[in-house]
C-alpha cells in the first residue's frame, strides 16, 4: 500500500520534528553502525494504562507561525499524560517527536524508540476499559471505555491487524504507529505544529484531538509528509503530491510526500510569501516571474497568475505529468526552462545555471545540482550553494540539501532551516514543532526515561532521499544512487 515492498527499515537523520540527543554521523559521512539490540523498543498496547513520569520535555512551548490554531477547542500545551510516557507528542520542545529517527528511549518526547524512529507509547485503545483519561491512546475516559478520536480509522496508540486501520496508515508491532515526520489526517495531534497539514482540531476542554483535512482548489490533494502513493504509470509524476515527489520516509520506509528543494510550490506548505515561488521577494531579487507575486495564505502557496514562476512545478517533453509548459524564464521546453532539480521534480529555471552565490529559486538553476539555499542577507531570498551539500550548521530548505549524517531542521512550512546536528547530536528531521530548536547533541531530553534497550535498524546512518551518495548501499530504504544522489528518477 503505502510501504515500499523492498523497504528496509531505517533510522537515518529526518526532516520534521524536534532535536534532541541520539547519535548521528558527523557531517558528511555517508553510512553508519547499526545500534545495538533489536525490536526491544516495538510498541505495544496495554490493557491498563497506568502511566509513568515518561519523557516530557524542557523548554518553551512553540507552535510554528503561519499555522493554523485549533477550531473550537483548547489549543494549551499542558495536561497531555498518556499511557506509559506522559506527554508523547513533540510540541513543547526538548526532545525527538513522533515518527522521527532515534536510538534510544530516552531521547523521545514518548518515551519509546520503536524500530529506529520515536513510536506512540502503550496505551489502552479505543472501546477497552479505563479508569481515566491518562490509560487511553484517545485522551478520554467516558463511562469508563476509552473513547476514539476518530471513528473511521484508528489513532495512533491502538491496536491494529494490518497497515490500513490505522490513520497513519503503519500498523507497526499490532499498533498503530507514525508513518512520517507529521501527523496524517485524522490522526491524534495534540498542537498545530504535530499535523502535516498545520492544523489540529481540538475539542472544548480537551487537550488530544486530531489533525485536519488538506485543503486546496489546485490540482494536488497531499501537503508534505502526507502519505501518497504514486501509481504505476504516471511517469514518476509524484501521484497526488503538492511537491511532485513521493518518496519513502528514511525511518519508516513508508512513501510520503517529500518536500520540494528551494522555494515551495503552489499547495505546498508555507509560513510566510518569501516561501513561496514567485513571492514579491523573488521578483525584487530578479528572478523570472510573471510579476504577480504569490502569496501564502492560510499556511498555503496560492496559485501563480499567468505563467510559471521559477521554482514551481512545469511540464518536461519526456513525461506527461500534470504542469504547465509556460516557464516565465523562456516558454516552452525548447529554451530548456524546465528541467529537473536535484531530487528529479521538473521545475521552471534560468536558462544559464549559477556556479555558486548568485540567485536562484530552486537547485534547478544551480550547476551540478548544487543546493539553492537561503540567503543570510536576505536579499536575494536565495543562493546557490557552491558545493554538492551543506555541511553541518549551514542553511538548508529540506534534508537534500543537507550532507548525509544530517537533515534540515526547521519549522513545518518554512523554507528557512539549519542542517544539522553536528558532531553527534540528534535530529528529528525536516520540520520542527518546537519552540526550542536546539541542535546541540548528546543529551537526552529531561525527564525522559532512557531505560530498554536501543532499536536502531540496519540502516542507521544511511542518506536521506535527495542527499548525495557514491553507491546505493548508502541510501535508506532500498532507494537506488542515481546521478551521486539518492533519488528515484523521474522517467
Amino acid at each position: 500500500m503505502f510501504l515500499r515492498g523492498n523497504a528496509r527499515v531505517v533510522w537515518a537523520v529526518v526532516v520534521v520534528g524536534l532535536v534532541s540527543g541520539s547519535s548521528f554521523l558527523s557531517c558528511g559521512s555517508s553510512k553508519g553502525t547499526p545500534a545495538s539490540g533489536g525490536d526491544a523498543g516495538d510498541a505495544t498496547s496495554s490493557s491498563s494504562g497506568s502511566s509513568s513520569s515518561g519523557a516530557s520535555s524542557s523548554g518553551g512551548s512553540g507552535s510554528s507561525s503561519g499555522a493554523s490554531s485549533s477550531s473550537g477547542g483548547s489549543g494549551s500545551s499542558s495536561g497531555v499524560n498518556i499511557g506509559d510516557a506522559g506527554n508523547p507528542f513533540g510540541s513543547d520542545g526538548g526532545c525527538v517527536s513522533l515518527g522521527n529517527e532515534c536510538t534510544a528511549n530516552g531521547a523521545c518526547c514518548s518515551g519509546l524508540c520503536n524500530k529506529g524512529a520515536c513510536g506512540f507509547p502503550a496505551c489502552s485503545s479505543d472501546g477497552t476499559a479505563c479508569t481515566a483519561g491518562s490509560q487511553c491512546c484517545g485522551g478520554t475516559c467516558t463511562g469508563g471505555t476509552c473513547a476514539a478520536l476518530n471513528s473511521t480509522c484508528k489513532t495512533l496508540g491502538n491496536t491494529c491487524a494490518a497497515n490500513g486501520d490505522c490513520c497513519s496508515g503503519l500498523c507497526s508491532g499490532g499498533t498503530c504507529q507514525p508513518s512520517s515526520f507529521c501527523g496524517q489526517s485524522g490522526d491524534a495531534c495534540h498542537s498545530s505544529t504535530d499535523c502535516c497539514v498545520g492544523s489540529c482540531t481540538i475539542p472544548t476542554g480537551g487537550s488530544i484531538g486530531t489533525c485536519s483535512k488538506f485543503s486546496f482548489g489546485g490540482n494536488c490533494s497531499a501537503a508534505d509528509g502526507q502519505l501518497c502513493n504514486s501509481p504505476a504509470g504516471d511517469g514518476g509524476c509524484g501521484g497526488d503530491c503538492c511537491s511532485r515527489l513521493c518518496a519513502p520516509w528514511g525511518p519508516t520506509g513508508v512513501d510520503i510526500c517529500q518536500p520540494a528543494t528551494g522555494c515551495h510550490v503552489e499547495g505546498d506548505t508555507c509560513v510566510t510569501d518569501d516561501d513561496c515561488c514567485g513571492s514579491q521577494a523573488l521578483i525584487d531579487a530578479g528572478i523570472p516571474t510573471s510579476g504577480k507575486p504569490v502569496a501564502c495564505v492560510s499556511g498555503i502557496c496560492q496559485q501563480h497568475m499567468g505563467c510559471t514562476p521559477n521554482g514551481d512545478v512545469c511540464k518536461l517533453q519526456t513525461t506527461s505529468c500534470n504542469a504547465n509548459q509556460d516557464c516565465c524564464a523562456g516558454l516552452g521546453n525548447a529554451n530548456t526552462a524546465c528541467r529537473p532539480d536535484n531530487v528529479g521534480v521538473p521545475r521552471c529555471a534560468n536558462g544559464t545555471c549559477d556556479d555558486g552565490g548568485g540567485a536562484c529559486a530552486t537547485s534547478a538553476d544551480c550547476c551540478n545540482g548544487n543546493p539553492c539555499v537561503p540567503n543570510a542577507g536576505g536579499n536575494p531570498p536565495f543562493v546557490c550553494n557552491g558545493s554538492a551539500c551543506v555541511a553541518c550548521s549551514g542553511a538548508c530548505t529540506t534534508s537534500a540539501d543537507c550532507c548525509p549524517g544530517t537533515s534540515c531542521i526547521l519549522p513545518t512550512g518554512s523554507t528557512q532551516g539549519t542542517c544539522g546536528p553536528c558532531g553527534g547530536g540528534s535530529s528529528s528531521g525536516g520540520t520542527s514543532s518546537s519552540g526550542s530548536g536546539s541542535s546541540s547533541g548528546g543529551t537526552s531530553s529531561s525527564g525522559g526515561s532512557s531505560s530498554g534497550s536501543s532499536s536502531g535498524g540496519p540502516d542507521a546512518g544511511c542518506a536521506l532521499y535527495g542527499q548525495v551518495c557514491t553507491t546505493s548501499a548508502q541510501c535508506c530504504s532500498g532507494v537506488p544512487c542515481t546521478n551521486g544522489r539518492c533519488i528515484e528518477q523521474i522517467q
